[in-house]
């Protein structure tokens, strides 16, 4: 991918920082529209977070700087967002804590472990899980 003639179209500017904007927003990082692998970057991202957002963005993007997507893991069906997370219970136990242990929440299509010793999920950072 040296061909960077798709940096001199506006709207392809725009796809990228959207893309660059979605990224901050969801990991925290911050993507420079100069760095030399900045598409290659951007496909990691769509990966790792699987955002529906962020898939569309990269989608527009790819489709303006002429990239052929061919790879079936990026283009995953879009999953339903969950804007609370969900709460499920694996098993009822007699012993309470085992159960606290085996208590998994729904967040964006994946299940976590509500709670990781003491802490309980948070959300993701950089893709992923928190406990605090």
């Amino acid at each position: 991918m040296n061909d960077k003639n798709w940096l001199l179209n506006p709207t392809a500017i725009h796809a990228a920082k959207d893309c660059i904007q979605i990224i901050q927003d969801e990991l925290g990082i911050r993507l420079k529209l100069s760095h030399p692998q900045f598409l290659e970057m951007i496909q990691e991202y769509v990966e790792l977070t699987e955002s529906d957002m962020l898939q569309q963005a990269y989608l527009q993007l790819a489709q303006l700087a002429g990239i052929r997507i061919t790879q079936a893991r990026i283009l995953k069906p879009a999953a339903t967002v969950v804007d609370m997370p969900v709460t499920h219970r694996s098993t009822v136990t007699t012993d309470a804590s085992v159960a606290r242990e085996q208590e998994t929440i729904s967040y964006h299509g994946k299940l976590y472990k509500r709670f990781d010793g003491d802490r309980e999920f948070r959300g993701l950072y950089r893709g992923q899980p928190r406990y605090a």
